[in-house]
């Protein structure tokens, strides 16, 4: 199976984007590599490389981050040097939800909401905006042998009788490892751009890459190239959806 090594971000300058979102998250630090950077926590460790990126609005993969005060949080990271794009609600009947749309330094959005509960600035979710969530969620479960996140289906029914059209329930899939796990894998049916060079993608390991390769295609994924450098493999696939990630 695969498991996450990092996630990606390509990056003009990449200490300054390194070190907006290690300051942005509780736990972390950012530590030099070369010219690249490492964000190293508590969660999941991110990589911030010089790589050309194509401009986007839309990313097709962003991070929700979970924080204990929204609109305190929201100031703070104005002060880091992020940019507010807009704060946006959805409610049905009595049911309500409100999130804040963010960039970072390079332009790279994000979103922070305060789900119930919540003590710490971290990564709730990577979150993947697709033309089909279910076949792309049930795919990415596959590939990291996760299960389906349980559905309450006493909410779903709370929703449909507030008046959310039934089609709904089909534009959304949660995975994650275990029901306490960070992050939850979120696939949204949502507009998306499709860049030639994603500004985020995902890193993998894996115990047999050849392997896993065959195994990924047969799920539905397809290879792309395979690169080496003096200390490491590493192929470069496309999920169903096109989005790349790679497997070391």
């Amino acid at each position: 199976m695969l498991r996450l090594n990092h996630i990606t971000f390509h990056c003009a300058e990449p200490q300054r984007v390194a070190e907006f979102w290690t300051a942005l998250l509780d736990g972390y630090s950012p530590v030099p590599d070369g010219g690249a950077y490492f964000g190293r926590g508590d969660g999941p460790e991110l990589f911030f490389n010089e790589r050309e990126k194509s401009p986007t609005i839309e990313l097709p993969i962003h991070l929700d981050v979970n924080v204990p005060d929204r609109e305190a949080e929201l100031r703070r990271i104005l002060e880091l040097g992020g940019r507010l794009v807009e704060t946006k609600s959805h409610q049905i009947g009595d049911l309500s939800e409100t999130w804040t749309v963010m960039r970072d330094p390079e332009g790279n959005g994000f979103c922070i909401q305060s789900p119930p509960n919540t003590a710490a600035r971290r990564i709730g979710n990577v979150t993947f905006s697709c033309a089909n969530p279910i076949p792309l969620g049930k795919f990415w479960a596959s590939a990291l042998g996760w299960p389906d996140e349980p559905i309450d289906h006493g909410f779903v029914r709370q929703l449909l009788d507030a008046g959310m059209d039934e089609r709904e329930t089909e534009s959304f899939y949660v995975t994650r490892e275990t029901p306490t796990s960070r992050p939850r894998f979120l696939f949204q049916r949502r507009e998306r751009s499709r860049p030639d060079s994603y500004p985020i993608h995902l890193d993998f390991l894996a115990d047999d890459r050849e392997a896993e390769l065959e195994r990924l295609t047969g799920l539905g994924a397809r290879v792309e190239e395979t690169k080496s450098d003096d200390e490491r493999t590493w192929t470069v696939m496309r999920d169903p959806e096109s989005n790349p990630f790679c497997v070391e």
